[in-house]
């Protein structure tokens, strides 16, 4: 079988990692995502976490590039799912799917205060921050708006859609983009 790999970047509270673990118990690819890659910088490195932010901050290292690369590394690899903001990196690489995951602000900021547990007013913070972020990271690298529809295979609104719904909506089309790349 042909190296899949799957992108799901989306706006923070519209269940990418949610989404891309469902998927990936559907298909049996493997998740990365920032954390993961962090996690494993970290080991790797042997430093804390706590010393991994200092030596971003001081410049001795540069955290972006670091992630990006060990992406690259996982999508070289193949058959994977990468998610978040991670995904975002890679935006500018052929793979078999690129779906962009949003939902209705006041919905994500709900999702992430829950998840969290922080006040609804400091949720939507973080969305309005993450979404900030977002945009400059995609703006630096691709000079688009992370939004940006032409950037993506598939724009799905998970505002009322469950996260195992789009998982399945994922799979069907990952399968008749597969099935319709060996005819």
């Amino acid at each position: 079988m042909e190296k899949v790999v799957v992108l799901i970047p989306g706006m923070l509270g519209a269940g990418c990692t949610s989404v891309a673990f469902e998927l990936a118990k559907r298909t049996g690819l493997s998740v990365v995502n920032s954390e993961r890659i962090i996690r494993e910088i970290v080991s790797e490195k042997r430093v804390t976490f706590a010393e991994l932010a200092q030596m971003a901050r001081d410049g001795e290292i540069d955290l972006e590039d670091l992630v990006r690369n060990v992406a690259l590394d996982y999508l070289n690899e193949g058959n994977v799912i990468v998610e978040g903001r991670t995904a975002l990196m890679l935006l500018d690489r052929p793979v078999l799917l690129k779906v962009f995951l949003y939902a209705d602000k006041k919905v994500r900021a709900e999702r992430v205060a829950k998840r969290r547990g922080i006040s609804l007013e400091e949720a939507m913070r973080e969305v309005e921050r993450s979404d900030e972020d977002r945009d400059r990271l995609t703006e630096r690298l691709y000079k688009k708006h992370f939004t940006d529809p032409s950037l993506y295979d598939m724009v799905l609104d998970t505002t009322n859609l469950s996260y195992s719904d789009a998982a399945a909506l994922l799979e069907r089309l990952m399968k008749w983009k597969l099935e319709s790349m060996v005819k």
